[in-house]
């Protein structure tokens, strides 16, 4: 097999998993030009090597690599493993129709598009190569419910162990960013997850790029393409409804409730999902330690609510959408969210309506007011639903002014709910609130 030469930044990324093996899982975020399809083809081609040391009765010995569209998958990665690195006279047999390599000792590397992705369920691969996420569509679903799990059913650490494997499987993401959507979610894995690891590199690490082009591209192109496509930054176009949300500012580990600390909770009705977020007040901070959902009605949650915090000291209070005050939830006359919540001894705090630009306000506000306080915090491990939601909610068609909030990426409940708790608590308009056990609102 012919010798490959990967650059600087590609050979930090590929030492760290497959060298020196500090890390499963990768997410590579890079600018045009830094050679992805040839990084992934090459731990592609590691890791089928690996496979060859097995046994040849050990299943799943499958690596795979996976493209955006069929078309990527032929003219882009066929080409560069049959040329640079020769595979076809390695393989047993080479199936251009399902775009395949079978090699000896059962060991099988597919390039797959993603729009067939269906295709890898009940299959377990040893590796996984994820090439331009940011160019699929409802790729958290599918990731968390088919591509993630042929690795972690079929090659656990606890298969490794008994296959004798070098490691447990593994996955590469390589792209370019495109706002806050999935492949900003994968980069922060990182966070919560020590067997992930991301990388940035913008243009000025990608050496298949001459930096006098790009200067030309500079004054062509707008500052956010620019800085997505070339500087791998990921900027939002503008239509970011809660702006101010930095990860860096308000991401951090929480302290627990004390007993005697009073539980607030944001809600936002929705059945079968009831996304409720839980914080503390301290001084003026909103500070987010636990996040719920799943609960199948409002009955359940409170019960969870209760079986959660109730202690006999401290009291519950909930935030929730305004319009629960007159939904039903039973066919009992008068039974409503809110009373359902009232009947469980959790005080309701909601106005008559929660105005969208107002209470968006109310949240960038606490995130950040103009003199750079901050007075709203998230628990970097116990909030993902929250703070993926406060991240990636976004106006509809990039206009704030239209004042509607998108809701094609289902993204929107959990800052619903924090609009409605800040918007009560802190609002920005004038308005008067009345007391409940003894707090001014």
């Amino acid at each position: 097999m012919a010798t490959i030469d990967l650059h600087p930044t590609q050979s930090k990324v590929f030492r760290d998993a497959f060298v020196d093996r500090t890390v499963r899982n990768q997410t590579v975020v890079c600018s045009r030009g830094w050679g992805k399809s040839f990084f992934l083809a090459t731990t592609a081609v590691t890791a089928v090597i690996e496979l060859f040391e097995l046994e040849k009765d050990v299943p799943n010995k499958n690596v795979g690599i996976i493209a955006p569209t069929f078309d990527q998958v032929q003219d882009i990665y066929m080409p560069v493993l049959r040329n640079n690195f020769n595979l076809g006279s390695y393989a047993l047999k080479e199936d251009l129709t399902k775009a395949r390599f079978i090699f000896a000792n059962n060991v099988e590397l597919h390039l797959i598009s993603y729009e067939a992705i269906e295709r890898m369920r009940g299959k377990g691969y040893y590796n996984i190569g994820l090439d331009e996420p940011s160019s699929m569509r409802k790729l958290e679903e599918n990731w968390e419910n088919v591509i993630y799990p042929t690795i972690t059913s079929r090659w656990s650490w606890m298969h490794a162990e008994k296959y004798g494997a070098r490691t447990a499987g593994r996955a590469q993401v390589a792209g370019t960013p495109k706002g806050f959507n999935f492949l900003e979610t994968m980069f922060n894995y990182q966070d919560t997850d020590p067997e992930w690891r991301s990388y940035q590199y913008d243009y000025t690490k990608s050496p298949l790029l001459d930096p006098r082009e790009v200067l030309k591209l500079r004054a062509k192109m707008d500052p956010i393409r620019f800085a997505s496509e070339y500087l791998a930054d990921f900027k939002e176009s503008g239509n970011s409804v809660f702006y101010c949300f930095d990860r860096k500012r308000h991401l951090q580990t929480i302290p627990p409730p004390e007993p005697h600390e009073d539980i607030y909770c944001t809600i936002d009705f929705n059945v079968g999902k009831q996304c409720t977020g839980f914080f503390v007040l301290r001084g003026s901070q909103m500070q987010f330690f636990a996040e719920h959902q799943g609960s199948p009605d409002t009955a359940s949650l409170a019960a969870y609510i209760n079986a959660k915090f109730k202690n006999g000291v401290r009291q519950l209070f909930a935030l929730p959408d305004p319009s629960g005050k007159s939904r039903k939830t039973s066919a009992v006359v008068g039974v409503t969210d809110f009373t359902i919540l009232q009947g469980a001894g959790i005080k309701v705090l909601a106005r008559e309506q929660v105005p969208i630009v107002d209470s968006v306000n109310a949240v960038n506000r606490m995130l950040l007011n103009a003199n750079g306080k901050v007075n709203m915090f998230f628990d970097k491990f116990n909030c993902p639903g929250i703070i993926r939601s406060i991240e990636r909610t976004k106006w509809v068609d990039k206009n704030q002014d239209l004042a509607l909030i998108d809701k094609t990426e289902d993204l929107e409940h959990f800052s619903d709910g924090i609009r409605y708790g800040a918007d009560y608590l802190f609002p920005v308009r004038n308005v008067t609130v009345g007391v409940q056990k003894g707090r001014n609102f």
